[in-house]
């Protein structure tokens, strides 16, 4: 079972998930959830990875071992996934969304950094760079069957991350009254994500006939980032932070641009909607039983 300390370290996150839940049923509270996710995309999140990379522990060892890990996971679970919809014959293409990619940014973020601090959070942002590449070459192109490389270059997380790890590897100074304002502008980032994380999972309408379905998904989501997870670290004798970072990542329940994708190219958008809800779900078991794993 989870220790207590796991649970606290997770109950901040999920409550702020909760009022945005809340905030989706009260009409005068609700929002432009589109305007939002352009904020959090384009400005606080780029301010959060610039500014936590920046100053952390990072090297280049980390970030390539990070990154391998991320892309070596995904593509094994693109691969099984594949060999799965073979076997049954099934035409559900939007389902290889939310069964390969994590919910690594909205939910791995806040989870990083109150579990293992500023440089866990770093750390997380590497594996989710490697994440948000795959869900915007390989993703459009397995639900759209149409090379969208240039949708890869749109995304400013690449640009964030490179930023930073140019100033924390030349170890460039940055004037504190520079800093401090991105500094707070990128501390906005989380709160506000899982907000919208709580907003759109109110949205969401699940679908009985599809439950079957949905659940086994997010079983494979869940499961199987996590075993793969596991299998790599053993294999490479990966310690550490490092460690702790790709089996957080690697196990997380789906994301929710896998429903912004499907639902954008007509993919069963409400099945992918139930793996996106019950994977959520069970992450608030799953996470704890995840940070309770003893450090190697």
């Amino acid at each position: 079972m989870p220790e207590l300390a796991q649970i606290q370290i997770i109950l901040p996150t999920f409550l702020i998930i909760l009022v945005g839940y809340a905030i989706s049923k009260v009409k005068r509270l609700r929002f432009d959830v589109q305007t939002l996710l352009d904020l959090i995309v384009y400005i606080a999140a780029p301010a959060l990875i610039i500014t936590s990379i920046a100053r952390s522990d990072i090297n280049l060892i980390n970030f390539a071992t990070l990154a391998g890990a991320a892309l070596t996971i995904i593509l094994i679970m693109a691969l099984a996934a594949f060999l799965i919809f073979k076997i049954t014959q099934s035409d559900k293409k939007g389902l290889y969304l939310p069964m390969v990619f994590g919910n690594t940014s909205f939910l791995g973020y806040p989870i990083a950094l109150a579990a293992f601090g500023i440089d866990g959070l770093a750390l997380a942002v590497v594996y989710d760079m490697m994440h948000s590449l795959l869900i915007y070459s390989l993703g459009i192109y397995i639900v759209q069957q149409k090379d969208e490389i240039r949708e890869i270059f749109k995304v400013p997380l690449l640009y964030a991350v490179v930023i930073g790890m140019v100033l924390n590897l030349l170890k460039i100074p940055i004037p504190d009254m520079l800093f401090a304002p991105v500094e707070l502008i990128g501390m906005t980032a989380i709160p506000l994500a899982l907000l919208v994380l709580g907003y759109k999972l109110a949205e969401m309408k699940i679908n009985l006939s599809v439950a079957k379905i949905a659940v086994l998904a997010s079983i494979f989501r869940i499961l199987g980032g996590l075993l793969l997870a596991i299998s790599i670290i053993s294999l490479f004798s990966i310690e550490g932070l490092v460690r702790d970072i790709i089996v957080l990542q690697a196990a997380m329940p789906s994301a929710i641009m896998a429903l912004v994708l499907a639902t954008k190219y007509n993919r069963d958008a409400s099945l992918v909607a139930a793996v996106v809800f019950i994977t959520t779900l069970l992450s608030i078991i799953s996470i704890p039983l995840i940070l309770s794993i003893p450090s190697a």
